[in-house]
């Protein structure tokens, strides 16, 4: 029988591929147990076999290289649904947006020296004034210790992205900035209008251009085109706005803000991922590109 690393580097029959992702590490070269990446699947195919979920993607990175890439079930629930593969199937990354987008795009702009992380958000957003969100800082934004609160459900009082991005800077502080932490949606959101003002261009356009397309993220986006779509898992199938979901933002206030927010809206693959976190380990740069 091949050694696991040699089966995971070879095989590209049914689901089991090292995709378009990180380069295959040898599991003993890089440290790793063959035994545990064993029992790692063990434990998957545990969770589908319980009925805790349809599919999954799973990738493990070591020292720059992945040690195991799986994409295990189906898309969904449906006897006909797609099968998961790493490098394809598209997820709605929710929060991780934060992270992948928002934060990422910050980074770009902090490091040309365009984004002064200790200056009042009201220097990029001159509407974002009043009841203290004057004092609110950059960098309170970014550690959720604006004194936004968590949230509100934006797409219960706004029926435009306009009208949502006003609810936003509207929104009245709960706490006094500094004063403690609270992870905010709100947050994020302001923080996503502060790198479209300051970029002069959509958060969407600004990271694709500067940061997934440099990194080699293929997949990874906004507001999926309908073949993409296609290959997206669903999320819902009797959310508010009355139909199933595959393909568009799960999140309702996102999905009011147009579909790309700071809080939520982003789509990627594990393989476009398992990228990005070693971009986040290397300090900036893989495969000879810094973005950050």
């Amino acid at each position: 029988m091949l050694p696991l690393f040699a089966t995971l580097c070879t095989l590209t029959i049914g689901t089991l591929t090292v995709g378009t992702g990180l380069p295959c590490a040898v599991p003993s070269e890089v440290a790793v147990s063959p035994e545990r990446l064993a029992s790692l699947d063990v434990v998957v195919r545990q969770g589908l076999a319980a009925g805790g979920y349809p599919g999954a993607a799973v990738v493990v990175g070591r020292r720059g290289g992945v040690v195991w890439e799986r994409g295990y079930g189906r898309v969904s629930w449906a006897p006909d649904a797609d099968p998961v593969h790493t490098d394809t199937t598209l997820y709605d990354l929710a929060s991780l947006t934060k992270v992948v987008a928002t934060t990422a795009a910050a980074m770009v702009l902090y490091d040309r020296g365009q984004l002064d992380l200790d200056a009042p958000v009201r220097r990029y957003l001159p509407a974002f004034t009043g009841g203290g969100r004057e004092r609110v800082t950059v960098r309170q934004l970014l550690s959720h210790r604006s004194g936004l609160p968590a949230g509100r459900d934006l797409w219960r009082v706004a029926h435009s992205p306009a009208a949502a991005r006003r609810a936003v800077l509207r929104t009245p502080l709960h706490a006094p900035p500094g004063a403690r932490t609270e992870y905010s949606d709100l947050g994020a959101d302001v923080l996503g209008f502060v790198v479209e003002a300051v970029a002069k261009q959509p958060l969407d356009r600004f990271v694709r251009a500067r940061v997934y397309q440099p990194l080699g993220m293929r997949h990874t986006g906004f507001r999926l085109t309908r073949p993409q779509r296609a290959r997206a898992a669903p999320t819902e199938l009797a959310p508010p706005r009355g139909y199933a979901l595959r393909g568009e933002v799960h999140d309702e206030n996102a999905y009011a803000l147009g579909g790309v927010a700071g809080h939520a809206g982003l789509f990627s693959t594990a393989s476009d991922l398992s990228i990005f976190a070693q971009t986040l380990l290397n300090g900036g740069t893989y495969n000879g590109v810094r973005v950050f």
